[in-house]
């Protein structure tokens, strides 16, 4: 029983395999009805409401993460400091199908940004100790030109790696400067706003120059626009992994994904089929021997016992389930 728990339990694990890459994101939805940034979600200042209609704005979006501040003292966005209730906030985002994405230092912070790294290498340490498995990546910080140096940021990456394996992003005001993504697993580029198509293509092309994945993060305050969208579906054409300000394109960059094992193509119905075969083989008072067929298109799974002249047994599979009854004479 312990081995047949541990089987599908194994399978079950290989069938949800989150990405940032591809993610899809709308952290600023301003315009005449609404002036809401997912950044603010887990700010003091705002409640459970505020937090479901960004949630439903965010999912109507076709969104696939959300990014949330974990450390902000601007007063607009919404004081933000750690909560003993976050890891109920993360699972709940995570039910919702909205993967969070954690920045780690917000702008317009002056108080937080005069702390020395040693302040802020202990907040990432114990973000990634109570979120690292919620969370599909890290963000150094909003605009992290604006008040740490590149070397500074550099440290601050690199202790962040050595604490988590998920990617670490570095996000900047508009422009490219080289010496601050030296060591940064993803740029999520801000490419400034009020651009026209031409413009906003030399900036994606100058990112997507450096070699490293590009998160095209930032482009207009309305990711629910028409322009937010056209502009994030001219990004993933253009080959960046993933959009912040909304797009209308499904594929963007997704990780090519090997062919799947027997065991992860039909995952679901095995842990479904498994887990009543092994409710049954626990309540049986007869010693059940487990049975496993399978090729790349099908697989069997079952019991069968020999009862004197009679076998019983229970087969279950993509191509037929049945009990199974025989007698020898």
């Amino acid at each position: 029983m312990k081995y047949l728990c541990i089987l599908f339990g194994l399978m079950y694990a290989s069938i949800v395999q989150p990405d940032i890459y591809g993610s899809r994101a709308s952290f600023l939805l301003h315009n005449d009805v609404r002036n809401w940034m997912s950044l603010s979600y887990l700010s003091s200042n705002v409640d459970d409401a505020w937090r479901r209609r960004v949630e439903n704005a965010l999912i109507n979006q076709g969104d696939t993460h959300i990014y949330i501040y974990s450390h902000n003292e601007n007063d607009g966005i919404g004081n933000v400091l750690p909560q003993s209730d976050w890891e109920l906030r993360l699972d709940h985002l995570n039910s919702r199908g909205l993967r969070p994405v954690m920045w780690l230092m917000a702008d317009d912070s002056p108080n937080l940004a005069s702390k020395p790294l040693s302040y802020h290498k202990s907040h990432n340490s114990e973000m990634v100790s109570r979120f690292d498995d919620k969370v599909d990546g890290y963000v150094i910080g909003l605009e992290v030109d604006e008040y740490w140096s590149a070397e500074q940021v550099k440290e601050m990456v690199d202790d962040l790696k050595t604490k988590t394996n998920k990617p670490v992003g570095v996000h900047l005001s508009p422009g490219i400067k080289l010496a601050y993504l030296e060591n940064a697993d993803i740029i999520y580029l801000q490419t400034g706003f009020n651009l026209n198509e031409s413009q906003f293509r030399a900036k994606v092309t100058e990112a997507l120059s450096l070699g490293k994945p590009v998160i095209v993060s930032e482009y207009h305050m309305d990711s629910s626009s028409t322009v937010a969208k056209r502009y994030g579906d001219i990004a993933c054409e253009m080959g960046a992994v993933g959009t912040g300000n909304g797009r209308n394109v499904e594929s963007c960059g997704q990780r090519q994904t090997k062919k799947e094992k027997w065991y992860q193509k039909y995952g679901t119905e095995m842990v479904v089929g498994g887990v009543a075969m092994a409710t049954l083989y626990a309540v049986s008072r007869y010693d059940l021997p487990f049975t496993i067929r399978a090729t790349e298109e099908t697989y069997q799974i079952g019991f069968q016992n020999p009862i004197g002249n009679h076998t019983v047994g229970i087969e279950y599979g993509n191509m037929r389930s049945m009990v199974t009854y025989g007698f020898r004479f």
